[in-house]
């Protein structure tokens, strides 16, 4: 059967049909690719401007109004009161707006990073609420695997789109002497990204939503790609890790760092081949797949236990910073994850989003969060450098000290450089005389 193609007036109406739909999601996705514009067309010197905490706000309000939008239509709000939830977003995104620094050029990766932590977590917000309450697992399924399809599908038509017009403009350039400034390319890359990705994903996500419920086709490439390229990466990460773990034993050695994250991306591999495999674990011609998921949350909590013995190691000489925060983190969620998959009768699949979207904001805010643990951490190994050095004497750092060895120097300068990059030094500020405004915004 030949592909039908859309019409332009369907096209048009589908586009209006989304914006009636997801009209407070859409009016972000516009103003922060406008501002987005114009900032990357701006040539003059950097400044302070308001623009950045527009993109950053309009950023985290796609997922976080998305959700909003999808939970209440799936629980059936009234249109004033998903009116009102979708606004008490744009004011919490406008509230952690107000955090960014209106001058974010050369300030600190801190704001980025928290930006990628909470987007993440209205993601998963996104993903999880709107089923809460919800009892069928086939239709969450469903569900999750629509977002991720259209998204799939979104992002493919995106990069065909952009390389089509970017060699379009190249074309110009080159053919027809049409002058075309490089920072073109970045502006139709985030113009695609910020209007038509956005509209075309939020234009497939499911509107009848009960329908999800009936669904029992499953997609082949699933299967395919989960039967055969992720479960032999579990195989190959799980033969690496045990024999790992068997030289630790033999030899009796503290785990290496790095092995933290063959761990993570083992466990993380795994479980999105049981995710995927989740719909049909119950058919009779597939049940090594239920075999295999009730043993994979067994044959991990050896590793676990690993993970926290590499991340210590580290920890101890290094001290902590944002991604061993996150890896001790991500263990204690694990300590959660695998008893409830091996003790639970219901073992929903919800409970893995849900939880990790309570994990990242748990982790992103207040004094025990990553942010705050990590600075504390390299300025307490900072301070205790510089003093066991004499070059911090009664708070205040001496410009005229004795020499210090190289191994003390490589940290102290390794310490001030991630201070440089992620937080600024506004922590060891009160330890000089002179303003470091000059080194970190």
């Amino acid at each position: 059967m030949p592909l039908k193609l859309p019409s332009i007036s369907q096209a048009v109406a589908d586009a209006r049909r989304t914006f009636v739909r997801f009209p407070l999601v859409l009016l972000a996705a516009i103003v922060g690719t406008a501002c987005a514009l114009i900032l990357i067309d701006y040539e003059g010197p950097p400044g302070p401007t308001f623009l950045f905490q527009v993109v950053f706000a309009a950023i985290l309000g796609f997922p976080l109004l998305t959700g909003l939008a999808i939970t209440a239509e799936k629980r059936k709000w009234s249109k004033s009161m998903s009116l009102g939830s979708q606004l008490a977003g744009v004011v919490l995104a406008a509230v952690y707006s107000l955090s960014v620094p209106q001058e974010l050029t050369g300030a600190p990766n801190i704001h980025i990073i928290r930006l990628v932590m909470l987007t993440s977590g209205w993601v998963l917000f996104a993903f999880a609420v709107p089923y809460l309450s919800h009892e069928n697992e086939l239709g969450y399924w469903n569900y999750c695997k629509s977002l991720v399809m259209r998204l799939l599908t979104a992002y493919k038509y995106t990069v065909v789109l952009w390389a089509g017009l970017a060699i379009a403009l190249a074309a110009l350039d080159n053919l027809f002497g049409v002058n075309i400034p490089g920072k073109r390319f970045g502006e139709l890359w985030v113009l695609i990204n910020g209007i038509f990705t956005t509209w075309f994903f939020l234009a497939g996500v499911p509107e009848d939503l009960e329908s999800l419920d009936a669904m029992t086709d499953y997609p082949k490439e699933f299967k395919i790609f989960s039967q055969y390229i992720l479960f032999p990466l579990v195989l190959v990460y799980l033969v690496i890790l045990y024999a790992y773990l068997g030289k630790i034993l033999l030899a009796w050695d503290w785990p290496e760092g790095w092995v933290s994250k063959l761990i993570l991306g083992f466990i993380g591999t795994g479980l999105s081949s049981i995710l995927l495999l989740h719909p049909i674990r119950e058919r009779t011609e597939n049940i090594w797949i239920k075999t295999a998921s009730q043993w994979f949350y067994v044959i991990i909590l050896p590793l676990v236990v690993m993970l926290f013995f590499a991340v210590w190691r580290r920890v101890s000489e290094y001290g902590i910073t944002e991604g061993r925060y996150l890896a001790i983190a991500v263990g204690l969620w694990l300590c959660i994850i695998v008893p409830y998959f091996i003790i639970s009768k219901k073992k929903k699949i919800l409970f893995v989003p849900m939880s990790l979207f309570v994990a990242t904001f748990a982790v992103s805010f207040g004094p025990w969060g990553m942010f705050a643990v990590s600075e504390n951490s390299q300025v307490t190994r900072l301070k205790e450098l510089l003093t066991k050095n004499n070059i911090l004497v009664d708070g205040r750092v001496q410009s005229k000290h004795d020499s210090v060895q190289f191994e003390a120097t490589k940290q102290i300068s390794s310490i001030i450089s991630y201070l440089s990059d992620i937080h600024g030094f506004d922590a060891i500020q009160p330890w000089f005389g002179e303003s470091l405004k000059s080194d970190s915004v």
